[in-house]
């Protein structure tokens, strides 16, 4: 069933069908959640509202973007807010608990701790870009969007993500390259 039919038949009163929605969105809005966030309780509490606001919102869901557009912009706007009022600049307790859950044992100590210290400044870095910057990192590196749906979800003409992508790759590597060198603290 088609995300349509399953919005046509909850409108018209079936409101169990909405969990197959959730089902099939749960990991892409947590995963979108997490990476704007950091840490795995607050993307699981956003996650969450994202639903609930959707659900809610469903009768002025209006067909012109596709649901999951429609749905993703709800957890951007949500993850923004939550951002507005509880910034966190350290994200590196939230990066060790992800690097434990989802360490492999076949990777060697030393390898492991490279990488996660690649991925600590990445994060640093980002964390220090301004939010319009930050998304469309995120939107295309780690949620795997289009240019297309990068636009949509952040209600941008294509144009302004790939102007804000190519700036936002400068400043990244204008910090990682620093940072390398012991200029950022």
């Amino acid at each position: 069933m088609t995300d349509e039919q399953i919005i046509g038949r909850v409108r018209g009163g079936e409101t169990r069908l909405f969990g197959e929605l959730v089902q099939r969105y749960q990991d892409p809005v947590f995963g979108m959640a997490l990476r704007f966030l950091g840490g795995r309780g607050d993307a699981e509490d956003v996650a969450q509202e994202v639903f609930l606001r959707a659900y809610r919102g469903l009768d002025v869901f209006k067909g012109e973007a596709k649901f999951s557009t429609w749905l993703y912009r709800i957890t951007y706007n949500l993850c923004t807010d939550w951002l507005r009022r509880n910034r966190r600049v350290d994200r590196k307790a939230a990066m060790i608990e992800e690097a434990f859950e989802v360490a492999d044992t076949r990777v060697n100590l030393e390898e492991g701790i490279l990488q996660s210290e690649t991925r600590d400044n990445v994060w640093k870095a980002l964390d220090r870009l301004d939010e319009r910057y930050r998304s469309v990192v995120v939107l295309l590196y780690y949620q795997k969007m289009s240019y297309e749906q990068i636009a949509a979800v952040l209600a941008l003409p294509v144009k302004t993500v790939e102007t804000r992508l190519y700036r936002a790759r400068k400043l990244l590597r204008e910090s990682l390259e620093s940072g390398q060198e012991g200029g950022v603290a």
